[in-house]
């Protein structure tokens, strides 16, 4: 209501017609008992995805489905990494950006896996952090259930 009320103080002022009555304690005092009247639906609340949530998900997808297997191998390392879901994902058009796509973004040869299973090496592609735009190179410890990045890989 009040974008309608700005809309409409805004009007008033470009055609030179008085606009006082939207400075009033009362049309404030109006505005605030009608945002506290009027009922929003509650918004459900979000919690942080913790270790358990991701096991629990992790169990429920497939080991023989390509889907699922590269959903365990973002979200292992997204979670032990602390990522944001866009600095592990893509929109289905940027593939189209030709031969630039892999220094923008993750792909299977940012990953390195060592054979002794204890790590993986996980090369980030340059970004506005990285200082020399080389890239960064992150090593990620296994772990020993189903959340582990390396076994994921």
């Amino acid at each position: 209501m009040k974008l309608y009320l700005v809309s409409i103080k805004s009007y008033q002022l470009d055609q030179g017609i008085d606009w006082t009555a939207f400075s009033e304690p009362q049309l404030e005092r109006t505005l605030l008992g009608t945002k506290r009247d009027d009922n929003e639906p509650t918004r459900l609340t979000r919690t942080p995805l913790t270790h358990s949530h991701l096991v629990r998900l992790l169990n429920h997808l497939q080991i023989h489905d390509y889907n699922d297997t590269v959903t365990r191998a973002a979200l292992t390392p997204a979670f032990a990494c602390f990522w944001l879901i866009g600095e592990f994902t893509y929109f289905a058009l940027d593939p189209q950006i030709g031969p630039a796509f892999p220094n923008l973004f993750l792909t299977k040869s940012s990953i390195r896996p060592i054979q002794h299973d204890d790590h993986i090496e996980l090369t980030l592609p340059p970004s506005k952090a990285d200082p020399l735009g080389q890239g960064i190179q992150l090593i990620i410890a296994s772990c020993p259930d189903e959340a582990c990045p390396g076994r994921a890989m």
